[in-house]
């Protein structure tokens, strides 16, 4: 199975030594990748480069790092312990911007805030596998949260996202802000009327 498309890193690159060789190479590049799909948000998969055009790419673009995006050309797609793996057939580097359309209104060429935050444990950490979605939407850590200090739950039983994800850390976040909500409404509630706060 072949495809090709727009995909980001998840990491730089990183130079893999063989057991024995493949494809005549002792050596290959490991390129853990994401690819953004609208309706289910972001696939992720990994992908080996082999050979003297790898090597050259390397070389060129060796300041490559975690959200650059690559111009890629996949075969020998297949699913591996639950990950979409597959070989570079060639790539390129996509721009570090896509030129911007020029708009009537220029306050809506504003970035905007993430809506998303990443619920899988960082790569390099020695938790648990990564969650077979590794975003989700951050009004959904907000109720998430929000309920549970609202049903007195503590923070740590109650969050479902690995303890060092982004989605971990705004849950808390959210959850410390909501507990402070409610007791400065407490607060207010126990005043007698006609006295100042």
């Amino acid at each position: 199975m072949k495809t090709s498309g727009i995909f980001f890193l998840r990491r730089p690159p990183f130079r893999v030594q063989f057991a024995s060789p493949r494809d005549g190479q002792d050596h290959g590049w490991q390129l853990l990748l994401g690819e953004r799909h609208s309706q289910r948000g972001i696939q992720t998969l990994s992908a080996m480069w082999i050979g003297a055009e790898a090597d050259a790419f390397m070389q060129r673009h060796s300041h490559l790092k975690a959200g650059d995006c690559l111009s890629l050309h996949l075969d020998r797609l297949h699913v591996s312990r639950d990950e979409l793996v597959g070989f570079v057939e060639r790539g390129e580097a996509a721009p570090p911007r896509w030129p911007m359309v020029p708009t009537e209104d220029a306050g809506a060429a504003l970035p905007s805030p993430p809506q998303v935050v990443s619920c899988g444990a960082h790569p390099l950490t020695s938790s648990t596998p990564h969650m077979p979605h590794s975003i989700v939407a951050l009004a959904t850590v907000k109720k998430r949260a929000q309920d549970a200090a609202r049903a007195r739950k503590s923070a740590d039983e109650a969050c479902p996202y690995p303890f060092e994800s982004a989605a971990a850390g705004s849950f808390k976040a959210y959850y410390e802000a909501e507990l402070q909500r409610m007791r400065e409404e407490q607060a207010q509630a126990a005043q007698p009327e006609g006295q100042p706060s």
